[in-house]
């Protein structure tokens, strides 16, 4: 017995329904598209703001240490300008005890915080910011803060650290490295522990904490004003030099935050 199975007629679709479908699919590709374009560039934008708020931090906590060396700076250069004045002129003695009493081995280095520009650029999000005249300001900042910190860190700090504090050591009297001992022993004993015993022989020493003259006089002194006399010249040549430093990446600073303070 045959079986006869019915036939279906197929429905073949119009041409007018494949462009509607295909229309609806390109729509909707297209819409996800600007939907996900708008989204990265909402968070490029929210990205790029909060590393314009942090560099921005970063910034006035530089300009502030910047002026806080600035006012040491000169007070170091007033007290060794004195002394270049008073060894200049002397012609029958000095007093060695006030020459250690105004210069300095020791000197506050310059330490740029630029951890959000260097983030940005390692990670590449300097892209984030669109505003080229910001990022010309920022790149122009940053590099004048690291030469800065150079000038700083490296350049005077192999003079002032080393040439210079091994003369100074050289002329150190006794009574003069006791009594610094003695006064940076005071400063610590807030701060650490120190043993009775230890205190009880540091009282020994009481007597050179009192100003004494410590006079050198006729080829002493000669020796001494020919060696010092040039040393003390370069140190504040090189202070100069890198106070100048200082203000040029303060003025790049202050030029930036107010850009910031007028466009964003």
């Amino acid at each position: 017995m045959e079986v006869h199975h019915p036939s279906h007629p197929t429905h073949k679709k119009k041409a007018k329904e494949y462009f509607i479908e295909f229309l609806m699919l390109f729509t909707a590709v297209t819409l996800g598209f600007f939907a996900e374009n708008i989204r990265e560039i909402y968070v490029e934008k929210e990205r790029a703001h909060e590393f314009i708020e942090r560099f921005e931090k970063d910034v006035k906590t530089n300009i502030a240490f910047i002026d806080s060396l600035t006012i040491m700076h000169n007070k170091t250069e007033y007290s060794m300008g004195k002394v270049m004045i008073e060894l200049t002129n002397a012609s029958s003695s000095f007093d060695l005890s006030f020459f250690h009493a105004n210069v300095f081995s020791s000197y506050p280095r310059f330490l740029s915080k630029n951890d959000t520009y260097e983030q940005m650029k390692s990670s590449g999000s300097l892209r984030y910011i669109k505003d080229k005249r910001l990022l010309e300001l920022m790149i122009d900042y940053s590099n004048e803060t690291e030469a800065a910190e150079y000038r700083s860190k490296e350049q005077e700090a192999s003079y002032a650290l080393g040439t210079y504090a091994d003369l100074l050591t050289a002329w150190t009297p006794p009574a003069v490295a006791i009594k610094r001992y003695l006064i940076s022993t005071d400063n610590l004993k807030t701060r650490v522990n120190t043993p009775d015993s230890i205190l009880q022989q540091l009282k020994q020493l009481d007597s050179y904490k009192r100003d004494t003259l410590i006079l050198i006089k006729g080829q002493e002194l000669a020796a001494f004003k020919k060696v010092m006399t040039p040393a003390l010249a370069r140190r504040l040549g090189l202070m100069k030099t890198t106070i100048s430093f200082l203000t040029r990446a303060r003025n790049k600073g202050n030029l930036l935050l107010e850009y910031l303070k007028e466009k964003h």
